[in-house]
């Protein structure tokens, strides 16, 4: 099982330790263009007042595996719409030795049930690198639909790559 707790500066150096196990790839479909490397903890203070900022509220959560009480992922709830009852998943990410073991699974289930239950909303949307296979998967059988591609739209390692718009409505599960 996984919790969610609100992302404040005793999870910085988790976030910055992740980095460090992370491939390139991940910090380039994690990260875009919001951080530099290495990450320090200024860099996420700023991030972290940048999202209290936004027109649209902006949430910002640590992952916690429950039974260990280990920090082991991060997500951001972004252009969270009351008028529109949307929100917009950004910055996903669960820490290299913790995949393959269902958290990121668990973590949309933990999702749809914040956004669709407890908020009360319609739509629940992300975007998804083209390179990054493991999750388009992981958001498919979670329910996400692809709503369109936004053809190569950004640059790694000298590579455009396309970015995926995917979307689930309350109405699908």
């Amino acid at each position: 099982m996984i919790g969610l707790k609100v992302f404040d500066e005793t999870d910085y150096q988790a976030f910055i330790d992740w980095q460090q196990e992370a491939t390139e790839k991940d910090l380039f479909s994690f990260m875009g263009r919001t951080f530099t490397l290495p990450v320090t903890k200024a860099q996420l203070a700023v991030y972290v007042e940048k999202a209290k900022q936004q027109a649209l509220p902006v949430e910002l959560y640590t992952v916690i595996e429950e039974q260990t009480g280990e920090k082991i992922g991060h997500i951001q709830v972004a252009e969270i719409d009351e008028v529109n009852q949307s929100a917009f998943l950004n910055r996903i990410f669960i820490r290299k030795s913790s995949r393959g073991k269902g958290y990121g699974r668990l973590l949309m289930e933990e999702m749809k049930r914040y956004v669709f239950q407890e908020r009360g909303f319609h739509r629940l949307s992300l975007y998804v690198l083209s390179n990054n296979q493991g999750a388009y998967k992981m958001y498919q059988k979670a329910g996400f639909v692809e709503e369109g591609v936004m053809r190569e739209s950004r640059i790694f390692n000298g590579e455009f790559l396309d970015l995926h718009l995917m979307s689930l409505l309350s109405t699908d599960h």
